[in-house]
C-alpha cells in the first residue's frame, strides 16, 4: 500500500498531502508517521511556511467510518484511542508551529477532516468545498481539535449549531462566518496559494512565531492549556465511541439509513 500521507518541501514551503484519494482521504493510524514527520520537518528553520492540503476532489472526510466500525466492533480500543491521540498530536502541533499553517480546502472536509482544516492559520476554499461538523450524525463527539478550534474562530451560538446538528457550511457562509479567509475560483486556487505561500514565506520567521503565540494569548490559551483542551475533547470522544449510540451511528452510515438512537 502505497503511504497515505506525502510530505515536500520545495522553496522553503512544506506541504502535507492526505493521499488516499479513493477514500476522501480518510484518516486512518497508518498516517501516524506521516504525521509525526511533518511536524517535525516543519519546525526546522529551513521551513517558513506549512500548507495541508488532500489529493483528489475532497479535502479530508474525517475518520474512515469503516475502519472505526470494525474497530469498535472488534473492541480494539487501543487503537480506537491511539486514533485520537494522534488527533491531540496533530493539532496541538499546527496550533502551536511557530510557522504559518495554511490549508488549501478544495472540497468536502468533514468531521476530523473540518477539524483539521481548523487547526490552519489561514484557510483558502475553492467554491466546492463545504465544511461539516459531521459527528453527531454517527452519535460521536468531535475530535482532533474540532470543538477547540471552531471555538476560537465563532461565537458559542453558531459553534452550538454546527456540532449539534452536523449540518453543512458551504463556502460562502464559510467566508462569512470566518472559517476560510477566501473563496477562490478552483481554476485559481492553485495559483493563489503559490502567491500566499511565497508572501509568506518570504515574511519575517521570527515575527511570525510571536504572533501565533500572541493570537493564543490573546484567547486565554498557551501550549499547555491548549492541550489540555484537547485532551478533554478526546477524553469526550472515548466515551462517546463505548456508547451503543456510536455502534448504531457508524453501522446505520454503513448501511445508508437512518441511526436509531438511543
Amino acid at each position: 500500500m502505497s503511504a497515505p500521507i506525502r510530505f515536500e518541501i520545495a522553496d522553503r514551503i512544506a506541504t502535507l498531502t492526505l493521499d488516499r484519494p479513493d477514500r476522501l482521504n480518510a484518516l486512518i493510524p497508518e498516517m501516524q508517521e506521516g504525521f509525526e514527520e511533518a511536524l517535525a520537518r516543519s519546525a526546522e528553520p529551513d521551513v517558513k511556511v506549512l500548507f495541508l492540503r488532500g489529493a483528489g476532489r475532497a479535502f479530508c472526510a474525517g475518520g474512515d467510518i469503516g475502519w472505526m466500525a470494525k474497530t469498535l466492533t472488534e473492541g480494539r480500543w487501543d487503537e480506537l484511542e491511539g486514533l485520537l491521540n494522534l488527533g491531540v498530536t496533530v493539532a496541538h502541533g499546527l496550533a502551536t508551529l511557530p510557522k504559518p499553517v495554511v490549508a488549501v480546502v478544495q472540497g468536502p472536509a468533514a468531521g476530523a477532516g473540518m477539524s483539521l482544516a481548523l487547526c490552519a492559520d489561514l484557510r483558502l476554499a475553492s467554491p466546492k468545498a463545504a465544511f461539516s461538523m459531521a459527528f453527531v450524525k454517527i452519535g460521536v463527539h468531535p475530535d482532533w481539535g474540532g470543538s477547540v478550534m471552531l471555538s476560537r474562530l465563532v461565537n458559542a451560538a453558531v459553534a452550538g449549531e454546527l456540532m449539534l446538528t452536523g449540518d453543512a457550511v458551504h463556502a460562502e457562509r464559510a467566508l462569512a462566518l470566518g472559517l476560510v479567509n477566501a473563496v477562490v475560483p478552483a481554476e485559481q486556487l492553485e495559483e493563489r496559494a503559490t502567491t500566499l505561500g511565497r508572501r509568506l514565506a518570504a515574511g519575517p520567521a521570527t515575527t511570525h512565531a510571536r504572533i501565533k503565540a500572541t493570537l493564543l494569548r490573546n484567547q486565554g490559551l498557551d501550549a499547555d492549556s491548549l492541550r489540555a483542551r484537547l485532551e478533554a475533547e478526546a477524553l469526550q470522544m472515548q466515551a462517546a465511541m463505548r456508547h451503543p449510540d456510536a455502534q448504531e451511528g457508524l453501522a446505520a452510515f454503513l448501511e445508508k439509513r437512518p441511526p436509531r438512537f438511543a
